[in-house]
């Protein structure tokens, strides 16, 4: 246990100080660098909560040490969790940036589509015997 939370304190603070080493970068890959570590960091305390809650299930058990598992199944169950909630946070944030684009709206989506259908489609696909005849 003592490894874990050490190795998370590491890249914590790695990822931390190599915000102060990037003050020259554009301002994008500072947010990237940010958004990197404050993401490490939530999948870290999410994996420590779940370490935690794994722990207090000792204090129900007859003989605790023989269940030490429920504490890294806890925080394996917290890093899951932690990264669940990461990918679906960061796939709302890009979907909010391609609604909120206004020079690309529905009505000019469909008005592409029909132009471009021919580029995309695929004649139908035809095989069989001269009894079954299959077509995609």
């Amino acid at each position: 246990m003592k490894k874990f939370l050490c190795a998370i304190l590491t890249v914590t603070l790695f990822l931390s100080s190599a915000t102060f080493n990037l003050s020259l970068a554009q301002e994008t890959e500072d947010d990237i660098v940010k958004n990197t570590q404050q993401d490490i960091t939530l999948v870290g305390v999410a994996g420590a909560g779940g370490a935690i809650l794994g722990l207090s299930t000792l204090s129900f058990m007859d003989k605790p040490s023989r269940h030490i598992a429920n504490i890294w199944t806890g925080a394996a169950l917290g890093i899951i969790a932690g990264v669940i909630f990461v990918a679906y946070i960061s796939a709302q944030k890009n979907s909010e940036e391609l609604q909120a684009s206004s020079h690309f709206n529905s009505s000019e989506r469909v008005a592409w589509h029909q132009q471009n259908v021919e580029k995309f489609s695929h004649p139908p696909v035809q095989f069989g015997t001269s009894v079954f005849q299959f077509r995609f």
